[in-house]
This record gives C-alpha cells, structure tokens and sequence, in this order.
C-alpha cells in the first residue's frame, strides 16, 4: 500500500507540471513577441492557412518600429495614423493554424497540440493534448489527457492578462489556484522569477489589444 501511494504521489506531480506547463505554454503561444518558423511537424496546409498571420504581426511590429514622420507645425495627426485606430480580423481556423506552427517549434516535452475556439466578449475555450511520454507505474492516470480550459482575457496598453475560470484534466477539475501553486513551485525549482495566471503578459510589438468575436479574433494596433 505504502508503494502504491508513493507511485500516487509521483504521478500526481508530474501530471501537475504537465498542467503548469501546459497552461504556460498556451500562454505564451498566444501573446509571445518572438516570430518562430514552422517546424516540419506542421503540414504545408496548416503553415499556409497561419502564414497570414505571421506576415501581419512581422508588418505590425516593422511599422511599430519605423520613426514618426515630420509633421507640419500644429498640423493634427490624421485619425487613421493615430495608434489603436487599425485593425486587422482572423478567422478561428488560421488562429489555430498560426498557434500549431508555434507549438511544432517550440517542442515542448508534455504539450502535443493545442486548440482554442473563439467565443464572444473576450473568451476562449481551449482543448491542450498531454502526453506524460512513459506508462503510469501505478496505473491511476492514463499516458494522455487532455486538459480543457474556459477562460476570458482582458488587454490594454499592449499586453493582456488571462483568467480561467474552468480547468479540467480529463474529467477531474482542477482550482486555478492551485495551477498558481504549482507554477511557483516549478519556477523556483527552475530558478525563474514564479509568475501566475493573472500576471499580464506583453502582446507582439506593435499590437496594443486583441478583442474576440465568435471564431474570430480582432488584433487592434
């Protein structure tokens, strides 16, 4: 019995980091400012139906960065020049699209795919695939889950800050508060600065808010 709990307690832990990770991961595929290549694992398909939104974020950041045009004294910007009055629409398949080029390349060890369905007023819905990469010594989890996540978000100023409401592994639910924990303690023991899921996260260069309508999402720069 003692072995049995201790082979428990091990697989409790590694399905925690699964989770933190997971959550970390979605993330920062979401709000990252770093441009990643599409790895091979992602099909010619899927590269073309995310390649519009890499060439819209590598144009936004470009122009992000370009100086401010002389202007003729007390002459007023034009409207449509003034920052956060443009904006771009993507549909739920190229977001998707552009979030499985992220995943491919960034290889990460538990996380195998990700999906998100955009849902009005600023919520998601998410389906993350784990897979803890051995058998389960004492047979109580399974090798892969999937973790479900509902969340809304909120950005300003550049940056944005998720908040889940529902977390489910499989079918067993679990507190964001205790995701939080265990952030904190795989941070510490990884020697980085602990975050949490309602820190704010910086949004590409040059994007100052995303707004979602149903399976579209809205980038404002």
């Amino acid at each position: 019995m003692r072995e049995k709990n201790v082979h428990r307690r091990a697989d409790v832990a590694v399905v925690a980091g699964a989770v933190a990770a997971s959550l970390a991961l979605a993330l920062a595929l979401v709000v990252t400012a770093s441009f990643a290549q599409a790895s091979a694992q992602v099909s010619p398909e899927v590269r073309a139906r995310a390649a519009p939104v890499f060439a819209a974020l590598e144009r936004i950041e470009a122009a992000s960065r370009r100086p401010l045009p002389t202007r003729i004294p007390e002459k007023p910007p034009s409207p449509a020049e003034a920052p956060g009055a443009r904006s771009l629409t993507f549909s739920e398949a190229e977001f998707n699209a552009y979030v499985a080029c992220r995943l491919a390349d960034e290889k990460e060890a538990y996380v195998k795919s990700a999906e998100f369905k955009l849902l009005d007023a600023n919520r998601v819905e998410g389906r993350i695939a784990i897979d803890l990469g051995r058998p389960q010594a004492s047979g109580v989890l399974p090798q892969k889950q999937d973790l479900l996540l509902s969340a809304a978000f909120e950005t300003r100023d550049g940056r944005i800050r998720i908040a889940p409401d529902k977390v489910f592994l499989g079918t067993q639910p679990i507190s964001p508060a205790f995701i939080d924990l265990v952030i904190g303690i795989v941070s510490r023991l990884q020697g980085v600065e602990p975050t949490t899921l309602n820190d704010w996260y910086d949004l590409p260069p040059g994007v100052l808010r995303l707004e979602t309508r149903p399976g579209r999402v809205v980038v404002i720069y």
